[in-house]
């Protein structure tokens, strides 16, 4: 029973469905990159069963599970963001790598967070997108401009002049 929708090996973990995400999530050679949504303190159950507050981020990207976010991954959203408060967190980016780090007397993989702004590359804006039809309408009624758009997608200049006439090819 293969797991990991990418044809390899699966670590264990995943088949305990656990509620936040963990090392065993990232595949291998691979540093995803998530948006935070906003981050809480929450309640979290140990293995162990017990009950203890920890800080969690939750991020935009459906189907991510929530990080449990600790003192060394937290500083370092505070030093890569140059903020402390975390609802200043919300909307920015953040690159995961898993590391092998000390805890508890043994060697073992955590997550953590590249102590960096994440590059993020912009989606293309073109008639397959579905917000292609709401992208003529905002430009076809002056609502938007390219500068506008250009903060969120990609637009060539032949795609300009295909929202400026009204999705009609230049």
């Amino acid at each position: 029973m293969n797991q990991n929708n990418g044809g390899g090996l699966t670590h264990w973990k995943k088949l305990h469905n656990p509620d936040y995400l963990g090392a065993y999530a990232i595949e291998p050679g691979t540093e995803p990159i998530y948006t935070i949504d906003y981050v809480r303190e929450e309640s979290v159950t140990g293995p162990d069963g017990k009950k203890e507050t920890c800080m969690v981020v939750h991020f935009k990207e459906a189907g991510i599970k929530p990080m449990i976010l600790n003192a060394t991954n937290a500083k370092t959203i505070n030093k890569i963001y140059d903020t402390p408060y975390i609802e200043q967190w919300q909307g920015k980016p953040i690159q995961i790598y898993v590391a092998k780090v000390k805890a508890f007397g043994d060697m073992t993989d955590a997550l953590r967070i590249r102590p960096m702004v994440p590059k993020v590359q912009l989606p293309v804006l073109d008639k397959s997108h579905p917000r292609w039809a709401d992208a003529i309408s905002k430009v076809q009624s002056g609502a938007t401009t390219r500068e506008a758009i250009s903060k969120y997608y990609i637009v060539s200049d032949q795609v300009w002049e295909e929202l400026k006439k009204g999705g009609k090819n230049a």
